[in-house]
């Protein structure tokens, strides 16, 4: 079996897993790269599904992005032949997803990450302290959702403007 095809078997047994209507979207667009997308709701049954029945146990980053209409987590997982990205979407009134640390405890700093830089909660992270920003950083503030600009970022932060006008 190619290594295509047996990324492709990780996927559909996942789906299989899951159901087809908890999974939103998945494709493998060639060998040993995957993304799979899930409700929040799934994702902790995802990832223990790929620890426990694919091997895939190594957190190689956890991203999050405001794509304009709500917050979008990534997480991207690695095996040694396959790299798989699980996605999850949380909405900008409920910016929250479940922390996979219990699953997998090299999400710890990738959490704090993301919730510093985007303000995604992973709700039952074991200490969810700011990583990044400074610790006297304004609470609510995340530089990299699009309501902030360069000049609103820094003139909310300490006061000042510079830049570009």
């Amino acid at each position: 079996m190619s290594v295509l095809e047996e990324n492709i078997k990780v996927v559909e047994g996942l789906v299989k897993f899951l159901g087809k209507k908890n999974i939103l979207e998945s494709k493998v667009p060639r060998a040993r790269r995957a993304f799979v997308s899930v409700p929040r709701e799934q994702l902790i049954d995802a990832v223990k599904y790929l620890r426990d029945e694919e091997d895939i146990k190594h957190v190689t980053t956890i991203s999050g992005v405001d794509t304009g209409e709500d917050f979008e987590v990534v997480y991207h997982l690695r095996k040694p032949d396959l790299s798989i990205s699980v996605k999850v979407r949380a909405p900008y009134d409920d910016p929250v997803v479940p922390s996979i640390t219990g699953v997998l405890e090299g999400a710890v700093l990738y959490e704090r990450e993301v919730y510093d830089m985007i303000g995604v909660k992973a709700e039952g992270h074991p200490d969810l302290k700011r990583l990044i920003l400074a610790y006297d950083w304004p609470d609510g503030v995340h530089p990299l959702r699009k309501e902030w600009d360069i000049q609103s970022l820094r003139k909310r932060v300490d006061g000042t403007e510079w830049g570009r006008k």
